[in-house]
């Protein structure tokens, strides 16, 4: 009687076009999920809860928004639910052009006053930030944007939902997953490894899986770097005023990321750059485009709106 490892074998070999296109399907599925069904799981993870209660969204916030909106000639079929969070940056998930919508959210510290009070109390990584200290001070600082950087950080997220980024970065897993297949079984086929024993074949499979997940590594990588910064190039070039609020928008996140740096010692040093930057967690991978490179697109854009006669 043939084992168990036998028959896996002789069903994946019977049923592999119908496995490899539901684990396409399933890949993709999952990664889009998040925003197919973000409302309200975006919302729950990141609402801003003062005193125990949800924090409903100011007329400020919801008047900022909206004139961001304006700005970018968003169509009002288009669904977006903003809400106050508890983060830093905006954050921002879902399809504005399905039923479900989009949900965004805005910072709480956007309105400023008591939330970036020294009154107020702020944990970052279990340690409670002394806002009398040089580096909580300029915390407090680089926590406090104009307008114009306010609007550019909300323009980013809407830029980035308008254009279905999220379906984009979706899709290199599916794609690497059936090169991976095809060409394994190609290579089986051509060196006659379908004859021989199952070892030798399995043996085969795991350097195909890891070729394949080195493949996606960097295509993933090297497409969420250069949609980043046309992200960031596209918001910028909406008008001058966003192209300078993108420029102290990503100049007050490296110098709150110095600050957090300063603050948490040790633990800071692991997480930041001297620089400002983040410091990756994979010495094979760079996952996102360094704030550094970031502003000097976004400030390169600034300054040619400022003399667009030179070349």
């Amino acid at each position: 009687m043939a084992g168990p490892l036998w028959r896996a074998a002789a069903f994946v070999q019977s049923h592999r076009t119908g496995l490899l296109v539901g684990s396409c399907a399933g890949l993709f599925g999952v990664q889009i999920s998040f925003h197919l069904f973000a409302d309200p799981i975006v919302q729950w993870l990141y609402q801003y809860w003062p005193q125990g209660q949800p924090a409903p969204l100011s007329p400020q916030l919801q008047s900022l928004f909206q004139e961001v909106l304006q700005d970018m000639a968003i169509s009002s079929v288009h669904c977006y639910k903003p809400f106050t969070t508890f983060t830093f940056q905006p954050v921002s998930a879902g399809l504005p052009r399905f039923p479900a919508g989009a949900v965004v959210g805005i910072p709480a510290i956007f309105l400023g006053g008591p939330v970036t009070s020294v009154d107020h109390t702020v944990v970052i990584h279990g340690q409670r930030v002394d806002w009398h200290s040089p580096a909580g001070t300029k915390l407090r600082d680089a926590l406090t944007l104009s307008r114009d950087a306010q609007k550019f950080a909300l323009a980013k997220e809407v830029v980035y939902l308008e254009n279905n980024v999220a379906a984009l970065q979706a899709l290199p897993a599916p794609a690497c997953l059936t090169g991976t297949w095809v060409l394994s079984v190609g290579v089986k086929h051509a060196l006659g490894l379908y004859g021989g024993p199952i070892s030798l074949r399995a043996a085969f499979n795991l350097v195909a899986a890891m070729a394949g997940f080195v493949a996606y590594a960097f295509s993933m990588d090297s497409l969420t770097i250069a949609l980043e910064g046309w992200l960031d190039r596209r918001t910028a070039s909406l008008s001058a005023s966003y192209a300078q609020g993108g420029v102290e928008f990503y100049e007050k996140v490296l110098s709150g990321n110095l600050a957090l740096r300063s603050l948490l010692g040790r633990q800071g040093e692991k997480l930041y750059t001297p620089s400002g930057n983040i410091v990756p967690r994979h010495w094979f991978r760079i996952k996102h485009l360094p704030y550094t490179t970031r502003r000097d697109s976004v400030l390169q854009m600034w300054r040619a709106t400022l003399s667009p006669g030179r070349s």
